[in-house]
C-alpha cells in the first residue's frame, strides 16, 4: 500500500473511532436509578467528603453498595434498583452520622437520575476530641 492510500485510511479509521465514541452512552441490562447529588455542610453549604452507604430497609447490617463524596465538589454517586425502599447512611470524620429512608421510583424501561442533596451537621474539632 503506498503511503497516500495509508493515510487515507489511518484518516478514516479515526474519523470511524471518533464518531463511535461520540455516540457512545452507558447502558444497563435492565433500567435502574441513578442517585446523586452533592453532600454539603449544613451551615456553610460547602462541599464535604463522606461515605454514602446503601443498606437494605429490612436489614441495615448488610451494605448493598457505596460511594465516597468528592472532597472538593462534595459529589457522590449511586446506581440503584427502582421502586426500592433504601437507607442512606453517611459517615465521616468530624460529621454526625445519620441514616436517610429513601425510595426510589419507578423506571419504566429507562434510566432515571434522582439529584438529592445531602446536608451534614459538622462538628466542630472542640466538641470531636472531646468524645474521644
Amino acid at each position: 500500500m503506498n503511503t497516500s492510500r495509508l493515510s487515507m485510511f489511518s484518516l478514516c479509521l479515526v474519523v470511524a473511532m471518533l464518531v463511535t465514541v461520540g455516540s457512545a452512552k452507558a447502558q444497563f441490562s435492565k433500567p435502574v436509578v441513578v442517585f446523586t447529588g452533592k453532600v454539603r455542610n449544613a451551615q456553610t453549604l460547602e462541599p464535604h467528603s463522606v461515605k454514602v452507604s446503601v443498606r437494605e430497609v429490612g436489614n441495615k447490617t448488610r451494605e448493598i453498595t457505596a460511594s465516597k463524596s468528592n472532597a472538593s465538589t462534595g459529589h457522590y454517586l449511586l446506581v440503584l434498583k427502582p421502586q426500592t425502599k433504601y437507607w442512606l447512611h453517611v459517615e465521616g470524620n468530624g460529621v454526625a452520622a445519620k441514616d436517610i429512608l429513601i425510595e426510589t421510583p419507578a423506571a419504566h424501561g429507562k434510566t432515571v437520575t434522582i439529584n438529592e442533596d445531602i446536608p451534614v451537621n459538622v462538628q466542630s474539632l472542640k466538641n470531636h476530641s472531646a468524645r474521644q
